[in-house]
């Protein structure tokens, strides 16, 4: 797995910062599957939680669902998607109700949605990638 050409060769999706996720795991690939592995386990009801937060008009607990799953994109590289959770938050403070974001919410929902396909794609290829590695 030391094998620095073999390292070079994996080519994350464009939606996750390679450099990013260096500085957090270094080269451990291994690691790295076990943090999107860990990640996907979470996703469904954190997810869910933002959905249901939403539905039932509940503005504080809509920021709090956002807040819980904002750091797992961090976790995986995505810190675009990150920094739209981020946004979210701040636009929650300053709205009355949910409804009042109803765009916003759309397109986060949407974005989440998204990032969960290219994790759960990236993960099958880190799996690919350290069974060829090891």
């Amino acid at each position: 797995m030391n094998n620095h050409s073999a390292i070079n060769s994996f080519i994350f999706n464009t939606e996750i910062d390679p450099g990013y996720l260096h500085s957090l795991y270094g080269d451990d690939y291994i690691y790295l599957q076990e943090i999107f592995t860990t990640v996907l386990n979470d996703y469904g009801s954190l997810a869910d939680n933002i959905e249901y937060s939403y539905s039932s008009g509940n503005l504080a607990a809509l920021k709090a669902a956002v807040h819980k799953i904002k750091p797992v994109f961090g976790f995986v590289g995505m810190t675009a998607v990150q920094e739209e959770c981020q946004q979210f938050e701040n636009t929650c403070g300053t709205v009355a109700s949910p409804e009042m974001l109803t765009r916003e919410f759309e397109s986060l929902k949407n974005k989440i949605s998204q990032s969960k396909q290219v994790i759960e794609e990236e993960m099958k290829k880190l799996e690919i990638f350290n069974s060829q590695s090891s």
